[in-house]
């Protein structure tokens, strides 16, 4: 599970990089996760614009880091369909694949997803950028400011974004052979709106 962050784990930064790790200890695996919002949606969300992550992610079986975008309303508002936007998933089981997704989730249990994958070597060996772009026409995926997915935008996610960055285990992959510890390294995420 996401620990509570303590002094040195799972959250440290060196040199302007902030390094997330995932450590198996006594009570299981203990990784991070990092949001824009508190858990009642205050703090940083933006309808439209880039988002972007720059990171290199750990090479190892059972690693599952992730940047993505999240409707800020849906956190209080469960009526209602809330847009999740996943710019990377990278599951260690493939190293050499970016997936991307745009889930729907409610109003309620209610759940309908698609998504894509691009077959780019190098995610674990250095750093890429992994970015969207949501207008109101189209969510556009970009590796290394190339595009590799599109989507048009759909009613649900014309609405305030707000970003996640996490190193999450699993995901139905396997983590008995999972590197103890593994480490997810963000360089910077950013969000630009359009003037």
């Amino acid at each position: 599970g996401f620990a509570d962050p303590q002094d040195g784990f799972p959250f440290t930064v060196e040199n302007g990089i902030l390094r997330i790790e995932a450590r198996k200890t006594p009570k299981g695996w203990r990784s991070g996760l990092l949001a824009s919002v508190d858990p009642t949606g205050a703090g940083f969300s933006q309808q439209y614009g880039y988002f972007e992550t720059r990171a290199k992610f750990p090479r190892s079986l059972g690693m599952w880091p992730a940047f993505w975008l999240v409707g800020v309303k849906g956190i209080k508002d469960k009526s209602i369909t809330n847009p999740e936007i996943d710019v990377i998933e990278h599951y260690g089981v493939m190293p050499n694949v970016m997936m991307m997704a745009l889930h729907h989730w409610g109003p309620g249990k209610a759940h309908r997803g698609e998504g894509d994958s691009a077959f780019l070597p190098g995610m674990t060996e250095d750093f890429h950028t992994y970015g969207a772009r949501v207008d109101e026409q189209h969510i556009v995926w970009y590796f290394d400011g190339v595009e590799v997915w599109r989507q048009k935008t759909p009613d649900d996610a014309k609405t305030p974004l707000y970003v996640m960055v996490n190193l999450a285990m699993g995901g139905g992959w396997p983590i008995d052979k999972a590197i103890s510890p593994s480490f997810m390294y963000v360089d910077y995420v950013r969000a630009y709106a359009r003037k």
